[in-house]
Order: C-alpha cells, then structure tokens, then sequence
C-alpha cells in the first residue's frame, strides 16, 4: 500500500529538503524572510530554534500528518545522513528557473550537510519517542557522524 499526502491521492514521498521548507521566504521576503534573517543559522541553538517554531508542526495531526509520514521522513533522513557522499547540496540549490523557492537572503551553508545534522537533532527531540514507539530504529547522532567535525 502506498502512503499518501493527507486527504489526498498522491503518493507521499519526502526527501531531506521538507526539514528546509518552513524556511523557504519567495514572496514572503519582507516578512517571514526579514525575521529569519534576525537568526544565524549557523549558530546550532539558533537553528534548532527554528526548528522548533516553524518546522515540525507543520508534519502534525491536526494538519492529517500520521506516525507513518514522519517515519517515512525520519527514515529518508537517516538514510541520507548514513551515505557518506549524499548530495545535501542538491536540497539547498536554488533553481532561478523555478521562482517559487529562497531562503532567507543572509542564510548560506559552507558544509550542505550541516542543515540536515541539526533537523536530526530536532526530529529526535520531536518525533522520538513517538517514532521509537513504532518500531524506528533511530540511529543516536554519533553514529550518523553528527557531532563530529
């Protein structure tokens, strides 16, 4: 059986960039961009700030989000985190000819996979016990290199 976006029929299928799409500020420059501009994304309390407040309850219940869609998120996420060579640039790649999409005009990552570290980190505050409850394994942050520069 397929798993499905909620109240739809299209097949759910996440990858690693939905942990960046709260932040995305196209046509919203002078506003959401503006107060996330305040922030240093690279600093990881502040990251994980924002994590907090725009991420995850963007994946919730009461927006028909399941157990089984964060589990197919935290999976897609671990398992990119447990490739050695993942492309995390890919996610951050701003395409001009889409014009639907940009971060907050002060925000770049030197190392693409930094973003992704810290949403593991959030996840497993978020999600964890939920997730482990359900049977998902979740790797602790060492064991996906996080912490390890």
């Amino acid at each position: 059986m397929t798993l499905l976006y909620p109240d739809s029929d299209i097949p759910f299928h996440p990858n690693p960039g939905w942990f960046l799409g709260a932040f995305n500020c196209y046509d919203r420059e002078e506003t959401l961009g503006e107060i996330l501009n305040r922030y240093n994304p690279l600093a990881p309390a502040q990251l994980q700030a924002l994590y907090d407040a725009y991420v995850f309850n963007e994946f919730g219940e009461q927006l028909g989000f399941t157990s089984v869609h964060r589990a197919a998120m935290a999976t897609n996420l671990i398992a990119a985190l447990s490739e050695t060579k993942h492309d995390f640039a890919v996610y951050l790649a701003i395409d001009e000819s889409e014009e639907e999409w940009c971060f907050p005009s002060v925000w770049t990552f030197s190392r693409p996979r930094y973003p992704f570290e810290q949403a593991y980190l959030a996840l497993l505050r978020h999600w964890g016990v939920e997730l482990a409850a359900i049977g998902v394994a979740l790797p602790s942050p060492r064991q996906l290199g996080i912490g390890e520069s």
